[in-house]
């Protein structure tokens, strides 16, 4: 609002305002689904980076009615949301995630459930890989904060209906 008023684009400031406060009170009727989801990358040194539980992120994910899968994961070593784990630390707990999101804003995007596999022939056993459930984040997550109720938005479909159409940060991995 405040780049709103300062440029002379305040109505414009204000409509985009209730756009979102829209999102968010949408985002609280949307029940729990029970799944769960493991949102996390894959480091070129082969480590997994996963957000800490009282991240954002994990928040985002119950807002739109899912299960984060680190439930009681906390960064011991800083203040840093994203926590380190080994690839056997990583599967021990995510392999029956129903989903899966991989973090390409951190690392480059793969083009396939293959491609992602080739980073760790441990993936191949995921719950989420064999059923065709894994999405992709987009590079813009970190640099759209002003619309970060349609990234709730845009898990909550991944949840119920899978259907990617007009979402902006999730995409599905085939």
């Amino acid at each position: 609002l405040l780049y709103g008023v300062l440029t002379g684009h305040e109505d414009e400031a204000d409509a985009f305002f209730d756009t979102q406060k829209k999102l968010f009170a949408e985002a609280e009727s949307y029940e729990q689904t029970e799944l769960t989801v493991a949102f996390f990358s894959i480091s070129s040194n082969g480590n997994v980076i996963v957000r800490a539980s009282d991240d954002y992120i994990p928040r985002m994910i119950e807002l739109a009615g899912g299960n984060y899968i680190f439930k009681d994961l906390l960064n011991e070593n800083g203040s840093s949301a994203s926590v380190r784990l080994s690839i056997e630390d990583f599967y021990n707990t995510a392999k029956d995630a129903d989903f899966l999101i991989y973090n390409a804003t951190i690392e480059n995007p793969v083009g396939s459930i293959a491609e992602l596999c080739s980073r760790s022939s441990l993936l191949r056993d995921f719950k989420a890989v064999q059923s065709g459930h894994v999405w992709q984040v987009r590079r813009s997550l970190y640099q759209s904060p002003d619309i970060a109720a349609q990234m709730i938005t845009d898990i909550h479909g991944m949840l119920t209906d899978g259907k990617s159409d007009g979402m902006i940060f999730l995409e599905q991995v085939q």
